[in-house]
């Protein structure tokens, strides 16, 4: 039996929603240790699955060994029986379709020794809809992790991977909340998403120029340096420039009715960085240490607890998913 578990990954907004310097989105994000998936998959002569969301996904491993069959990779007999532990929650920004399909994946790879590369398995897993490769970086590589987007020409192709153009570990001691708020609005995922991206207003270049600087300049050596303030500072304006195209496609800067509230609570309290992955509803906030992060979780369950579901304090999962083999 082989066990996979997941980190969660937080994007920090697209980059780039303009495309006249022929590539589109491009963004970074990071891998975390908490929330997580966990599945245990072992040889089965057809497909079991037992544990949560065991009939939807039930579906998606069944079209996984599906695609492998008909590659010839997998014989009729050959299946997986897969026992799901542990699920992050499904279009909450926290990236649970890519890591779930990449765990069954690369389970399925390791228990029948196919020796498929990560972009191969990448091309079978169903990816529908995702524009990074920050997800597949987090299972892959973990830690902070900066993707260039796609060309112009392959703006709508969902099997196109973006290069991952910087990998890097965060420091252990640096801390992120994870907060999940009370959420009752519909979700923005699948055609809900695709129309929200079709409708956003077209970044302006200077906008765009504006991202990339404090992303190169900015971030990327403040990851060398391990400064935090530098990182967050640097964080927060590309967080800001982008939820203004978001806005209106979410109705506000953030997605929840909640957010604003629980963010500038947050930055009362100390926290460097903020903001919201992705789509959200999740939140985020980056502190220098676990010691911060406790104090501020405290404030926010006193404060505000009728208007939140979940609090994580976690770390970046700096070595992507863990695999273990013979549990």
């Amino acid at each position: 039996m082989i066990q996979i578990k997941t980190p969660a990954r937080i994007h920090f907004g697209q980059l780039d929603l303009n495309g006249d310097l022929g590539r589109i989105y491009g963004g970074s994000g990071a891998a975390i240790v908490e929330p997580y998936t966990l599945i245990k998959v072992e040889k089965n002569s057809k497909l079991e699955v037992e544990g949560l969301k065991k009939e939807k996904k039930k579906l998606i491993i069944e079209k996984f060994l599906s695609d492998l069959k008909k590659r010839k990779l997998l014989t009729k007999n050959q299946g997986v029986r897969i026992i799901i532990e542990s699920l992050l929650p499904a279009h909450y920004g926290l990236g649970s379709g890519t890591q779930f399909g990449l765990a069954v994946a690369e389970g399925i790879n390791k228990l029948y020794d196919l020796k498929l590369e990560p972009k191969e398995l990448a091309q079978i897993v169903d990816r529908k809809h995702s524009r990074s490769a920050i997800g597949f970086g987090a299972f892959y590589q973990g830690g902070f992790i900066v993707d260039a987007g796609r060309p112009i020409s392959d703006k709508n192709n969902d099997q196109y991977l973006p290069p991952i153009v910087y990998q890097n570990k965060l420091p252990s001691e640096w801390r992120f909340l994870i907060i999940i708020p009370h959420f009752k609005k519909e979700k923005i995922a699948g055609k809900k998403e695709i129309k929200a991206f079709n409708e956003i207003e077209k970044m302006s270049v200077q906008k765009c120029a504006e991202n990339a600087h404090h992303l190169l300049l900015g971030m990327l050596p403040a990851v060398e340096e391990n400064n935090i303030d530098k990182f967050s500072s640097h964080l927060n304006i590309i967080e800001d420039n982008v939820s203004e195209y978001f806005s209106k496609a979410q109705g506000g800067k953030y997605s929840s009715k909640h957010a604003q509230e629980i963010i500038d609570l947050m930055v009362n309290e100390g926290v460097l960085a903020r903001g919201q992955s992705s789509w959200g509803p999740a939140l985020y906030g980056l502190v220098e240490n676990k010691e911060k992060a406790k104090k501020i979780k405290l404030k926010l369950q006193e404060k505000l607890s009728e208007k939140i579901n979940e609090i994580h304090i976690t770390k970046a999962a700096n070595n992507g998913a863990e695999i273990t083999k013979g549990v």
